[in-house]
């Protein structure tokens, strides 16, 4: 008959007791460096910060103070309120998949009942997961091709055209 040792064995044996805590000693800092790294490659962080998550990065944004945008009298204003949330983006390091979405929370009445359609319009019922992969990118596109049209962005051109024509002939 073999004579197996039972749990009760084990409890009161202050040598197996010395035994393992000895062995999760030893172990500790191994599994303290495979946490670590864990955390580092799960989170895309390093030295085991957790991730940034949007919630972050729109608390963040919003101690910054950005303006709003809801309607424009000239296609200026467009420009203006992109240079603004541009300049946040480049003081905070923000991640570019972050901005489209910081930015469209900003946006308020005309020009927030425009992003709703065009993202149901893009995404449908998966209009949250189209505006989470949208690169600043393709937003700042499509946000000037609609406050600043082609047609705008001609007649500056002409402008432009004219006074460094009214330089040139001035110069010379």
């Amino acid at each position: 008959m073999v004579n197996t040792p039972t749990q009760e064995d084990f409890a009161n044996n202050p040598a197996f007791e010395a035994a393992v805590k000895q062995s999760v000693n030893a172990l500790l800092p191994q599994i303290r460096e495979e946490v670590r790294q864990e955390m580092a490659n799960a989170g895309g962080a390093g030295g085991g910060n957790p991730p940034e998550t949007i919630h972050t990065w729109l608390e963040k944004f919003n101690k910054q103070k950005p303006r709003s945008f809801s309607t424009l009298s000239s296609p200026d204003d467009a420009e203006h309120w992109i240079a603004h949330i541009k300049k946040l983006f480049e003081v905070l390091g923000c991640d570019d998949i972050f901005k489209a979405r910081l930015a469209t929370y900003k946006f308020e009445g005309d020009a927030l009942n425009w992003w709703k359609a065009y993202k149901y319009a893009k995404g449908g019922d998966n209009a949250n997961e189209y505006v989470a992969t949208l690169s600043w990118t393709s937003f700042h596109e499509i946000f000037l091709s609609l406050y600043f049209p082609l047609s705008e962005k001609e007649k500056y051109e002409r402008e432009y055209h004219t006074i460094a024509m009214a330089d040139r002939e001035t110069s010379t």
